[in-house]
């Protein structure tokens, strides 16, 4: 009994072991035509398409999500400059994240 106790509580432990919230996502944001735009709206949704967070690009059009688990992760951004709506289009972009890895990414946004 001892051992099969042992077993379950080793398990779980490995278990939550992988799970450390060491990932990160970095990238920059800009449009089509190379320009900066600051104040790039950027969504990261679940693999189920629910949205967990939201950032603001800096004046230089960079973002970051740190502390994310293991996964796929969509990515998609958005700006309204004046009349003119920018985005990444309807088809968010898959990011997959493991371990303590930085994966860098960029956004290119179209005027609509």
């Amino acid at each position: 009994m001892k051992k099969i106790l042992f077993l379950i509580m080793s398990l779980a432990l490995f278990v939550s072991c992988n799970k450390n919230n060491e990932a990160s996502i970095i990238g920059s944001a800009s449009a089509d035509s190379g320009e900066i735009l600051s104040g790039i709206t950027v969504k990261l949704y679940s693999e189920s398409t629910e949205l967990l967070f939201d950032t603001t690009t800096d004046g230089e059009g960079n973002f970051s999500f740190t502390g994310l688990d293991e996964g796929n992760y969509y990515i998609g951004a958005t700006i309204t400059v004046g009349d003119v709506v920018w985005d990444t289009g309807n088809t968010p972009q898959i990011i997959y994240v493991s371990g303590e890895i930085v994966k860098e990414v960029a956004l290119t946004l179209n005027a609509k």
